[in-house]
């Protein structure tokens, strides 16, 4: 249950903790002009109006966040920022990984998602390997494969660049494990990243990796672009090429919802 503390004092009745309570509270705390915050871990909502000061009051609480929408309510995204840690994936023609292009397009994604009220669970959301940096190669993608199954998620999204010898390869796949509700997110995806990026569409295929083809439930790797074009490689890396790139995936997403 949520406890709701104001001025110090704490409200006599708990409630449970509801996207409807959160809005309702924030929409109050805006038109007195208090401050709020939410402490996730011990579901505590603390409102402060401008004259209360206290040291009672956590100094670095959380910001209360209310999703945008709750068009993705119940829904639960596994998503899988390729590489990381010990293993950088590939690297463009001036050195940027493709590990920190898959996580920057990943966390940007989970934000979006959970905006809109999907619970997002990350195989990794730093710079990290998954199983550890000891592992095989068999290893780091079975625990990320074991990560999705044991969320229970209602769809896997993993994020990649593509690579080539020649740097004039260039484009977008999206890759699906043959089922098909797997085609069509990978298609609604590939045509949202390919509207977005204007990227050549290199097209849905069918593809038997690892985090694809064992995963349980619906599964999508994405090859955003060419890391190994130099002009694909900037867009991989810049904040705009990024955000673009999340955009497209979670505008797929809401597509294979319908939502």
């Amino acid at each position: 249950m949520m406890r709701i503390i104001i001025d110090g004092n704490k409200v006599p009745v708990n409630v449970r903790a509801s996207r409807e309570v959160l809005v309702a509270l924030k929409s109050m705390a805006r038109t007195l002009h208090w401050r709020i915050r939410y402490d996730a871990a011990k579901e505590i909502v603390y409102l402060s109006s401008p004259a209360y000061s206290s040291d009672d009051v956590p100094s670095d609480p959380l910001e209360l966040l209310v999703p945008e929408s709750s068009r993705l309510d119940g829904k639960i995204i596994c998503l899988d920022a390729g590489h990381g840690g010990s293993d950088p994936g590939a690297i463009g023609p001036s050195g940027t990984f493709e590990k920190d292009n898959n996580l920057a397009i990943a966390l940007s994604l989970k934000e979006k998602l959970e905006n809109h009220g999907a619970t997002v669970v990350m195989t990794r959301d730093t710079d990290s390997d998954v199983w550890g940096s000891s592992a095989s190669a068999s290893e780091e993608l079975g625990a990320r494969v074991e990560i999705a199954n044991d969320s229970d998620a209602d769809i896997f999204v993993s994020i990649h660049n593509d690579s080539f010898t020649s740097s004039t390869a260039s484009g977008t796949t999206t890759f699906h494990n043959g089922d098909s509700e797997s085609i069509k997110l990978a298609g609604h995806i590939q045509n949202k990243l390919v509207e977005e990026l204007c990227t050549k569409d290199r097209g849905v295929r069918f593809a038997s990796f690892y985090v694809i083809r064992y995963t349980s439930m619906p599964a999508v790797l994405v090859e955003t672009a060419f890391i190994s074009n130099p002009e694909e490689e900037l867009l991989l890396a810049s904040a705009d090429g990024r955000s673009k790139a999340a955009q497209s995936i979670f505008s797929g997403i809401l597509k294979y919802f319908r939502v």
